[in-house]
C-alpha cells in the first residue's frame, strides 16, 4: 500500500465544538487532497446521518468515499475536553478519511488497518495523551 498523507489539524478553544464545524475545518485543512471541499464534506455528513461514526471510546472515524476527493488521505484532531459527537458520546480525537469515490478496494484498505491499529488499547491510549503533531506521525506510521 501506497502511503496515505495524513493531515494533523489543531482543534482549540476557540474552534466551534460541533460535528459538523469540526468536519468542516478538518476537510478546509485537508484541501490539498480535494478537488471541492464541500462536496467531500456533504458526502462525509451524509454518510454521518447513515451510520454513527463514534464507534471506539474517545474516537470518532468520520469518513466518505467523495466525487470531491483527489487523492486518499487522513486528517487527525484532538480536543481534550471532548467534542459531543452522536448520542451525547464526546470524543477526544478525532480521525477522517477520505477516499475517491470509486476507490472501493483503497478505502477499505485504509479502514481496515487503521481500525486493526486502534483495536490495542496501548495505541489509543498513546494516541490520546500524545499532541497533534505525534498523532499524526503514529498514524502516518501505520501506512508505511
Amino acid at each position: 500500500m501506497t502511503s496515505i498523507p495524513v493531515v494533523p489539524v489543531e482543534l482549540t478553544n476557540d474552534v466551534i465544538k460541533q460535528k459538523s464545524s469540526i468536519i468542516q475545518l478538518m476537510a478546509q485543512k485537508s484541501q490539498n487532497y480535494l478537488t471541492n471541499v464541500e462536496k467531500f464534506v456533504e458526502d462525509v455528513m451524509a454518510h454521518e446521518q447513515e451510520m454513527e461514526t463514534d464507534v471506539l471510546p474517545d474516537i470518532a472515524l468520520p469518513h466518505a468515499k467523495s466525487g470531491g476527493v483527489s487523492t486518499p488521505f487522513i486528517a487527525v484532531g484532538k480536543y481534550s475536553d471532548g467534542i459531543v459527537w452522536n448520542n451525547n458520546n464526546k470524543v477526544k480525537l478525532i480521525v477522517m478519511i477520505g477516499a475517491q469515490e470509486h476507490a472501493n478496494k483503497e478505502h477499505l484498505a485504509i479502514i481496515a488497518k487503521l481500525a486493526a491499529s486502534l483495536a490495542d488499547d496501548d495505541f489509543i491510549a498513546e494516541l490520546l495523551n500524545s499532541d497533534i503533531q505525534t498523532i499524526a506521525h503514529r498514524v502516518r506510521g501505520i501506512y508505511e
